[in-house]
């Protein structure tokens, strides 16, 4: 009896230990681990146009929420029906992680997650011109860990962004009537 009654106390105390330190590895994940998850899912969307993948935009919401708040992943999934239910383009015609309809080119990707601030930037150079886009991922703390709140895509003028450039934010996109 006295043996079970040890060995109950050892489970108990490894549970115990076992679980403050999966919330301590949560607790140390920094935003910038999402955005990095995303690229190493997604970046493929970058390189090729392979059609026997889905992309991110066309995946189901709880893919989506692995890597984006309800909210974001709710209103992605909501343009995918929209295109689906009439057949027309829309908002999102383009390749979320870069920003461009034509990401034929991008070279040189760079994150850049500043400590204790919950925005990371990714920047990259197209067809030989350096910093083209500046993507800023907006994060957010949850209790499933960090997500992307929002996306902020800034381009300068450039031969790939001839006109004035782009600047808009994603949720503001998604939020707009058809």
């Amino acid at each position: 009896m006295k043996n079970l009654r040890s060995l109950f106390f050892i489970l108990v105390l490894g549970i115990t230990i076992c679980v403050h330190a999966a919330n301590c590895l949560a607790q140390t994940e920094k935003p910038e681990a999402v955005v990095k998850s995303l690229y190493r899912d997604f970046g493929w969307e970058m390189k090729t146009n392979n059609i026997s993948k889905k992309t991110l935009v066309d995946q189901p919401l709880p893919v989506l929420q692995r890597y984006f708040t309800p909210r974001l992943s709710t209103l992605i999934q909501k343009d995918r029906k929209y295109e689906e239910n009439t057949k027309e383009l829309g908002h999102l015609d383009f390749v979320l992680l870069c920003g461009s309809q034509d990401p034929d080119g991008i070279t040189n990707i760079r994150m850049n997650g500043n400590p204790g601030k919950s925005i990371v930037t990714v920047m990259y150079d197209q067809n030989g011109e350096k910093d083209v886009m500046k993507i800023e991922y907006i994060t957010q703390k949850t209790k499933s860990g960090w997500r992307i709140s929002d996306v902020h895509y800034r381009s300068r003028k450039s031969n790939t962004f001839p006109e004035q450039g782009l600047d808009v934010r994603l949720l503001y996109l998604l939020s707009q009537p058809y």
